[in-house]
C-alpha cells in the first residue's frame, strides 16, 4: 500500500452525504467536506403568521385580549351630546337656585356688591336716559298729532304717562342695560373660566359663585328700577316738552292728564318688571359666562349669546308680566279725559 491512503467512508443510506478522509505524507488537518453533487436537506422554518391550512406549521395562536375580551356593541347615544342651548339653560336654572340659596342665607360679598352697584347703576346712567329722551319724544310725535286732530288733546298726557310707565321704559332701560353690562359679565367671566381664574379662587379658598355671580345679580335687581324710575321721569318730560314747543299742547294739560290716568299699580308694576329683568340679564350673562370654552373664540360667541338669549327672555318676561299685571285695567283713558 502506498504511502497516501484514501479511506471512503460511504453511509449506507440513500439521504446521507459521504464522508471523505484524506491523509497524506506529512500530517495535515482532518476536515470534513461535503459532496456538492448532493442536494442540502430542507431546513424547516418558523412564521409568526397563520398559515393556510393543510401546512405542516401550526397557526399562531390569538391575541390574549381578542380572547377574553368581546367585541363592544353599538350603543344609541354612545356619540349623542346635548346641545349647548339645553345644558346652558340648565346651567342657568341652577345657578339662579344657588344665587337665591346664597342671598337668604347672606352669602354675599358687600365690597363686590357695592362696586357691581357702581357699575350698573351710574355707570349705565348716560345711555339709558338718552335712550329714553328719544324714545319718548318719538312716541310724541306719532300720538300727540292724531290726538289733536281728533279733538283728544286732553288725553295725550295719560296715553303718554301709561305707555312710558307700563311697557316703554321698563323694556328699552332693560335692552340698554342688556347691551352694555350683560355683554360685559359674561366676557368677564368667560375670559376668567378658560383662563382658569375660576379654579384659583377655588383654590384660594372663595367660591365664585359668591365672589362673582351673586354681587351682579343683586347689583342688577337692585340698580334696574332706580334706572327705569329715572327713565321715565325724563322720557315724560322730553315729551311734553316736544309737544308744547312742536305741536302747541301745553305742558301743564299733558301732566294733569298724565295724573290722572296713573294709579300706582301703573309704578309698581314697572319696578316689579325691572327687577325680573335685571334678573334675567344677570343669570343669563353669568351662566354663559362660567361655561365658556374654546378660548377667544368661546368667548366671544358666549358674550354674543348672552345677549341675544338675554334679549329674548326680556320680552317673553314682559308679555307673560303683562298679561298678569294688566288683565282687569281698562279705565285709565277714561280718567284722564276727566
Amino acid at each position: 500500500m502506498s504511502s497516501a491512503a484514501i479511506l471512503l467512508l460511504r453511509p449506507t443510506s440513500a439521504t446521507t452525504h459521504q464522508l471523505r478522509h484524506v491523509s497524506s505524507a506529512s500530517p495535515k488537518p482532518h476536515f470534513l467536506r461535503l459532496n456538492p453533487s448532493r442536494r442540502r436537506l430542507p431546513v424547516p422554518r418558523l412564521s409568526l403568521t397563520p398559515t393556510a391550512a393543510g401546512t405542516n406549521s401550526p397557526p399562531s395562536p390569538p391575541p390574549l385580549a381578542a380572547q377574553t375580551a368581546p367585541a363592544p356593541l353599538p350603543s344609541l347615544f354612545s356619540k349623542w351630546s346635548p346641545p349647548s342651548a339645553i345644558w346652558r339653560g340648565l346651567s342657568a336654572l341652577l345657578l339662579a337656585g344657588q344665587v337665591f340659596h346664597r342671598v337668604l342665607t347672606g352669602r354675599v360679598h358687600r365690597r363686590n356688591l357695592l362696586a357691581q352697584l357702581r357699575r350698573v347703576g351710574p355707570g349705565s346712567a348716560g345711555v339709558a336716559l338718552l335712550t329714553a329722551t328719544f324714545v319718548g319724544m318719538a312716541f310724541t310725535i306719532q300720538f300727540v298729532r292724531e290726538f289733536t286732530r281728533l279733538g283728544l288733546h286732553r288725553s295725550v298726557g295719560g296715553v303718554l304717562a301709561l305707555a312710558l310707565a307700563r311697557e316703554l321704559s321698563p323694556v328699552v332701560t332693560a335692552v340698554v342695560v342688556a347691551g352694555r353690562v350683560g355683554s360685559a359679565f359674561a366676557a368677564e367671566l368667560g375670559t376668567m373660566q378658560v383662563s382658569e381664574q375660576t379654579d384659583t379662587l377655588r383654590v384660594l379658598g372663595a367660591h365664585p359663585v359668591d365672589y362673582l355671580v351673586v354681587p351682579r345679580v343683586l347689583a342688577c335687581v337692585l340698580a334696574l328700577p332706580v334706572l327705569t324710575l329715572i327713565s321715565f321721569a325724563l322720557g315724560l318730560a322730553s315729551s311734553a316738552f316736544l309737544a308744547d314747543s312742536v305741536f302747541g299742547v301745553s305742558v301743564s294739560i299733558i301732566l294733569e292728564s298724565a295724573r290722572r290716568a296713573l294709579r300706582p299699580w301703573d309704578l309698581i308694576s314697572s319696578l316689579l318688571k325691572s327687577q325680573v329683568f335685571g334678573a334675567i340679564i344677570a343669570v343669563v350673562s353669568c351662566a354663559w359666562g362660567v361655561t365658556t370654552h374654546g378660548g377667544a373664540k368661546g368667548v366671544g360667541e358666549s358674550t354674543t349669546s348672552a345677549v341675544v338669549v338675554s334679549l329674548v327672555g326680556i320680552f317673553v318676561a314682559d308679555f307673560a308680566l303683562s298679561c298678569l299685571f294688566f288683565q282687569g285695567a281698562g279705565d285709565s283713558l277714561k280718567y284722564a279725559m276727566g
